[in-house]
């Protein structure tokens, strides 16, 4: 087993998934108004101490550990539909897209949800802003739907558990892999 997730990571991982959650569910009431607002906060918190962590740590936490390469991730893709993708410790070149894409689109939710609620602060927008803040928050359940499926499809090809080794922060590591995480730690 290979030590990959900190705590920190896995702690955030799942309170932005109860965050989203409860934000989503309670987005079209006016009685849960003040949840979803709260919980589109938590959400908009994480986010930035995610992004600082990304940018501050080292090993599989740290944004150089899963760079942005959509070239890599389209080749990453074939390999999967063809069932012999390799297979990676932190996340695979497809996942690094999508983290990105969550980030963005995440804090595109939040902002434009807090300028809403605001009554838009320094843009007087409101119907921009509003039609914004659903997009963003529909494409950022669009791309929470493509990363369980990568998940998913990923634990299968590989027989590995992902989502418990978000909960535990270890992974299962082959011997190729074990020379692999031994140099990306290096």
């Amino acid at each position: 087993m290979q030590y990959v997730w900190d705590p920190f990571v896995r702690i955030f991982h799942w309170s932005l998934v109860v965050a989203f959650t409860v934000a989503f569910y309670t987005h079209a009431s006016e009685w849960d108004r003040l949840i979803h607002v709260q919980a589109g906060y938590a959400a908009g918190v994480l986010l930035l101490a995610r992004i600082i962590w990304g940018l501050t740590k080292t090993g599989y936490a740290c944004f150089c550990s899963f760079p942005f390469d959509p070239k890599q991730a389209i080749k990453h893709i074939y390999h999967v539909l063809k069932g012999n993708a390799k297979r990676y410790i932190g996340h695979n070149p497809a996942g690094s897209l999508v983290i990105y894409a969550m980030l963005v689109t995440g804090l595109t939710a939040v902002g434009s949800g807090w300028l809403v609620y605001n009554e838009g602060w320094l843009i007087d927008q409101p119907e921009f802003l509003q039609t914004l803040h659903q997009y963003s928050t529909w494409g950022w359940l669009a791309l929470v739907i493509m990363h369980v499926l990568g998940v998913i499809t990923e634990s299968i090809l590989h027989k590995d558990n992902l989502i418990l080794a978000m909960i535990t922060g270890c992974k299962r590591v082959t011997r190729k892999g074990e020379k692999q995480a031994r140099q990306k730690i290096a």
